[in-house]
């Protein structure tokens, strides 16, 4: 393409899923008819160059195979190749074929007192509203809890942690769900994170640029209190020991590190098109 086109919806307007009434009324639906419009006019080799340069987010497909269910309860998958799915399992192959890492540290969610976004908003605590189709998150515990009601359907714990805008709250009634399933919980909860987390830094201009610019560094969350989402390690108690022996699994850690690659992946050639409303 010679000049500059639009931008593929998903970038256009990250917070409207696929399938949502959102592009079927209102401004979604005027950008979305403008946007096939100009793209029928497009030569094959255009469009062909153009879905190159913008693939379709992880988080778009309405098809089974990527999507992952329980009742009435769905997320996405991400389980395509783009997916890196980071671990302590894969951290440790790195570490033993001699890659290095810079390691970022990060815990608490606090903005600091110059007021430029840093790493604490990599916290699930931090609070920076964000939505996703028509429902408004104040941070990703929110996010995060809210899943965890919807998907053991319990529809009275999650109208409480959606009325609530403070994360400590948020967590506790997270483990007053009903029906709680561990086994359940197991398979589902990273998926969720990384939806809420990709939906979260697509939108956020300057949360987005401080992930990304952490480059390919290995983000770990130093709580010593949580061993699931964290190393299970203060930094100062981290920082005198190999990565592999953390005592936690970093579920947090690794998924941004997938969100950032997904991000990167799909804004790699955004300077490339134009974000204009019609």
């Amino acid at each position: 393409m010679d000049k500059k086109g639009m931008a593929p919806l998903w970038l256009m307007y990250p917070h409207i899923p696929n399938g949502s009434i959102g592009w079927r009324m209102g401004y979604g639906e005027s950008y979305g008819d403008e946007f096939y419009r100009w793209f029928h006019t497009l030569s094959r080799e255009e469009k062909e160059e153009y879905n190159r340069k913008f693939p379709e987010p992880v988080c778009w497909s309405l098809s089974e195979y990527n999507l992952m269910r329980h009742h009435t309860f769905w997320t996405y998958q991400w389980n395509r190749d783009t997916c890196r799915h980071y671990s302590m399992e894969k951290l440790r192959e790195e570490r033993a074929a001699g890659k290095e890492r810079e390691i970022i540290f990060f815990w608490g969610h606090q903005p600091g007192k110059e007021g430029k976004t840093g790493k604490e908003c990599l916290s699930q605590w931090y609070q920076a509203e964000f939505h996703v189709g028509h429902v408004a998150y104040c941070c990703m515990e929110q996010y995060l809890m809210a899943g965890k009601a919807r998907l053991f359907e319990d529809s009275e714990t999650e109208k409480k942690i959606m009325q609530s805008a403070d994360p400590s709250e948020i967590k506790q009634l997270g483990r007053m769900v009903k029906g709680f399933d561990e086994d359940v919980w197991e398979r589902f909860r990273v998926p969720i994170a990384l939806t809420g987390n990709y939906y979260k830094f697509s939108q956020l201009k300057e949360q987005r640029s401080y992930l990304l610019g952490t480059g390919d560094s290995l983000l770990a969350e130093a709580s010593p209190y949580d061993d699931i989402w964290g190393i299970g390690l203060d930094q100062a108690h981290a920082a005198g020991v190999d990565v592999t022996g953390w005592r936690g699994l970093n579920l947090l850690g690794f998924a941004l590190m997938e969100v950032r690659e997904e991000i990167r992946r799909l804004r790699e050639f955004e300077d490339e098109v134009v974000f204009q409303e019609w």
